[in-house]
């Protein structure tokens, strides 16, 4: 006898690839589970900011860990809305102010600065940005 009877099944290789197919439907689902819930927990964190910024806060953080947890990627509609440095909720007018900026070298880019610790995030924006600037009068020759 060589070994466990286990061990030695010629079966022991189907039954592996049919655990691992189960393990991935397992994982797929708390993936689809754990989205909803962070989608869920970054729309109230937006909602109560104004009233209380403090658990929007701690929403925000709850959110990051689920994703980190669970391997998946925050949307990028709101993970905008997050501070890169101190990782708090972003609130247009309140913690934070935007500007669009262009640079010969550089392209167009938003910066995004959060007033909480100062963080400047820049953001290339692609495409074509129209320029509101009136341009430098040119002198003509004649």
């Amino acid at each position: 006898m060589t070994g466990h009877p286990r061990n030695s099944s010629p079966f022991r290789f189907r039954h592996q690839k049919r655990r691992r197919k189960k393990q991935m439907k397992q994982h797929i689902l708390m993936q689809d589970v754990a989205t909803e819930r962070v989608n869920d927990l970054l729309d109230r964190a937006h909602a109560i900011y104004s009233t209380n910024s403090v658990l929007a806060n701690r929403y925000v953080f709850i959110a990051r860990r689920i994703a980190m947890g669970a391997k998946i990627n925050i949307p990028l509609s709101k993970k905008r809305y997050i501070c890169h440095s101190c990782k708090k909720l972003l609130s247009p007018g309140n913690n934070m102010h935007f500007r669009m900026n262009h640079k010969k070298h550089y392209g167009s880019y938003l910066s995004v600065t959060c007033h909480m610790c100062g963080h400047i995030t820049r953001y290339i924006v692609k495409g074509k940005v129209i320029d509101n600037r009136p341009s430098p009068a040119k002198p003509s020759r004649k």
